[in-house]
């Protein structure tokens, strides 16, 4: 998941701001959202594609994070989605495709059009 000059996809959502309750966290926002992120982009389409992906491919996602209370539940990605900054999210994920897509204007990553 990291490519030499890219920027690794956990480093972008570093700095957000967890909605989540300190008391009832078990799972890592940063991996929870790298877990996601992956599963979508081969093809899952909804929470629980993203946890059967998951745990299909639990020894793969631990070579680059540590999950160490497993897999959350398609239920846990959809509370902490659904609390989650979008504009925040969204943000983040932009700045990791742009350090991908460098051949594109940054007019064109940035651009938001209806």
């Amino acid at each position: 998941m990291e490519t030499e000059g890219k920027v690794r996809l956990a480093e972008v959502f570093v700095g957000l701001r967890d909605p989540r309750q300190a008391k009832k966290v078990e799972h890592d926002l940063v991996e929870m959202l790298v877990v996601a992120v992956c599963a979508v982009l081969v093809g899952a389409d909804d929470f629980v594609e993203i946890e059967e992906w998951a745990n299909e491919k639990v020894d793969w996602l631990r070579q680059y994070l540590v999950l160490a209370n497993g897999i959350p539940s398609h239920d846990t990605f959809g509370r902490v989605f659904a609390t989650l900054d979008a504009e925040a999210f969204a943000a983040a994920f932009r700045r990791w495709v742009s350090g991908l897509l460098p051949v594109l204007d940054k007019d064109v990553l940035t651009s938001t059009q209806n």
